[in-house]
């Protein structure tokens, strides 16, 4: 008989453990996980541009958002406006038709026009780490 109730306890008393942790867990919201705030600049009226192409009149329009180091950065790029436009228009006009049609890698361009704009700016860290396409059209 002793023997039965030991195993009993011995049954009850972890089952009655885990039951505590499920109705405290359950009772608990769950830690929030947050993604690291991006910090945006956006350097205002869309992009347009005739590119290098075979035929006459080819031109790009599109909309870029940079994705910058911290929220620093974003006051500090306020100042360096037109050169970031004018890196960014130099990037897109130079820009074939070839580059664009058969593989539309705009990866490839977002990373050409991160590098010309933080040449462009100067600064001895490199403020803008990305640049994301909002609007892209050929024409």
């Amino acid at each position: 008989m002793m023997k039965v109730g030991r195993l009993r306890l011995a049954i009850l008393i972890p089952a009655a453990l885990i039951m505590a942790m499920l109705v405290s867990a359950c009772g608990q919201q769950g830690a929030v996980v947050r993604l690291p705030q991006a910090f945006t600049y956006n350097p205002g009226a869309n992009f347009q541009t005739n590119i290098t192409a075979d035929t006459p009149n080819k031109v790009v329009r599109c909309s870029v958002v940079f994705q910058v180091i911290d929220e620093a950065a974003i006051e500090e790029l306020d100042s360096y406006n037109a050169a970031i436009r004018n890196a960014t228009l130099i990037v897109l006009s130079n820009l074939t038709e070839d580059e664009l049609i058969p593989s539309r890698d705009l990866e490839e361009i977002a990373a050409r026009i991160v590098e010309q704009v933080n040449d462009a700016v100067g600064s001895h860290i490199n403020l803008i780490v990305g640049a994301y396409f909002t609007e892209f059209v050929l024409a």
